[in-house]
């Protein structure tokens, strides 16, 4: 049988960096330009053999919370077309690149091509190199010139207590099938760099955190569901993360 275990395997953005974190509507636009442009479904496709899905918020499929179909696509990414989920066009995150003060991927600061850091653990297989050239071909779409920094486990483990990673890769696999335990994960009392808890990409967000101490220890009620919808609602505009893949198992 094939499932879908509660897990997901996602791209971070350090919420700490100059130049692609804060809340800044420049830097939001930047991630959600790059949020576009990481086609994770040609990434499950390859790396997968097509098993698994893109992720459209924090929340895997069978946890509480999650919703299929138009009322779970994450908007910003996706949209709704003869009753199927279709990824935003590339043209629409060039836009994004012109608002965020990148038009075809140029910093105005140097006149040459943004230049982005990107942290990554190796495991020195074959794998890597084109995982790693398909994630520069991603950014390329934009103009971005991807700078790959892969690193042994531990050194990689350093640079995200130290928050010297600038945009990284991470997965989470669920320690009990609950929301709280995806969504604890963007709670600004579990940041990284300040507190050393599992918030991986220091996101803070003075809201999300409010909804989600009405949330953590209520049953699966409908008005849990309701305030588990507003922060998903507000991740997905922040896009702290580029949701990723929800991997599936045999």
């Amino acid at each position: 049988t094939q499932t879908l275990q509660p897990s997901i395997f996602y791209l971070g953005f350090n919420m700490l960096d100059s130049v692609v974190g804060g809340n800044s509507e420049s830097t939001r636009k930047l991630r959600q330009a790059i949020s576009i442009a990481i086609n994770y479904d040609e990434n499950i496709a390859i790396f997968y053999n097509g098993r698994g899905r893109s992720a459209q918020g924090p929340i895997p499929p069978g946890i509480f919370g999650f919703k299929e179909g138009k009322e779970g696509i994450n908007p910003y990414v996706y949209q709704w077309q003869d009753g199927e989920t279709v990824r935003r066009p590339l043209s629409e995150a060039r836009q994004l690149m012109v608002e965020a003060g990148y038009p075809g991927g140029v910093n105005p600061a140097t006149g040459k091509a943004l230049i982005l850091h990107y942290d990554v653990t190796a495991s020195g297989g074959p794998e890597d190199k084109s995982l790693f050239d398909w994630m520069r071909k991603q950014f390329a779409h934009l103009g971005i010139d991807l700078n790959v920094r892969a690193t042994l486990y531990n050194r990689f483990q350093e640079k995200m207590r130290e928050g010297n990673a600038q945009i990284f890769s991470w997965g989470w696999i669920a320690d009990y099938p609950d929301p709280e335990n995806f969504l604890f994960q963007l709670y600004g009392a579990n940041g990284k760099v300040k507190h050393g808890g599992e918030n991986t990409s220091n996101y803070q967000n003075t809201e999300f955190d409010r909804l989600f101490d009405l949330m953590k220890n209520r049953k699966n009620d409908a008005q849990r569901g309701l305030l588990i919808n507003k922060m998903v609602e507000l991740v997905r505009a922040d896009a702290p993360w580029v949701w990723g893949i929800h991997p599936e198992e045999f």
